[in-house]
C-alpha cells in the first residue's frame, strides 16, 4: 500500500480574487449605466403631463388635486339631494330633498304605475311612457276610463 500525505489547507477564500471580483463587477455596472444613458438618452422619471401638455391629445388630462375635486363633487351632489331644484323646467321635472321623499313615499304609498289600454290609447304612447308628467295628467283628466275621448 503507498501511502501519501496530506497537507491542511491554509486559506478557504482568497481575499485578493473576492476583491478583484467585486470591483470588477461594480466597474461594469457603472459601464453598463453609461452606455444605456448613452442609447436611451432620457431622464429615468419622465415629467408627467401638466399645463405645459393640455395641447396633445395623446396624453391624459391627469387631475392635480383628486381629493379637493372628489370633496367638491360630494358637496355638489350632497347639496343637490338636501335641497329643492329644477331638472328641467320646460318639461315640468324637479327635484325634491331624499327626507321629502321618503316621508311621501310613506305616508301615500308608491304611485299606481299601471295605465289602462282606453288611456293610453286615447292619449298617446307619451302618456303611457310618462304618466306623472304635467302634459299626461292634463289629458288623463280631460279623458278619465271609461268615458269618449273629446273631438
Amino acid at each position: 500500500m503507498v501511502e501519501t500525505t496530506r497537507t491542511p489547507e491554509t486559506r478557504d477564500v482568497w481575499p485578493r480574487a473576492l476583491l478583484l471580483f467585486a470591483g470588477g463587477l461594480l466597474v461594469f455596472i457603472g459601464l453598463a449605466l453609461v452606455v444605456l444613458k448613452l442609447i436611451f438618452g432620457s431622464a429615468p422619471y419622465p415629467e408627467l403631463p401638466g399645463a405645459a401638455d393640455t395641447g396633445n391629445a395623446a396624453s391624459p388630462a391627469l387631475q392635480r388635486f383628486p381629493e379637493a375635486d372628489l370633496a367638491a363633487f360630494r358637496k355638489k351632489e350632497t347639496s343637490e339631494l338636501a335641497t329643492l331644484g329644477w331638472v328641467d323646467r320646460s318639461r315640468g321635472i324637479a327635484r325634491i330633498p331624499i327626507e321629502d321623499a321618503m316621508r311621501m313615499i310613506a305616508e301615500h304609498g308608491l304611485p299606481n304605475w299601471a295605465v289602462t289600454a282606453q288611456q293610453a290609447s286615447d292619449c298617446g304612447p307619451a302618456a303611457q311612457a310618462s304618466p306623472r308628467a304635467p302634459q299626461s295628467q292634463k289629458c288623463l283628466s280631460a279623458n278619465p276610463p271609461g268615458k269618449e275621448p273629446r273631438p
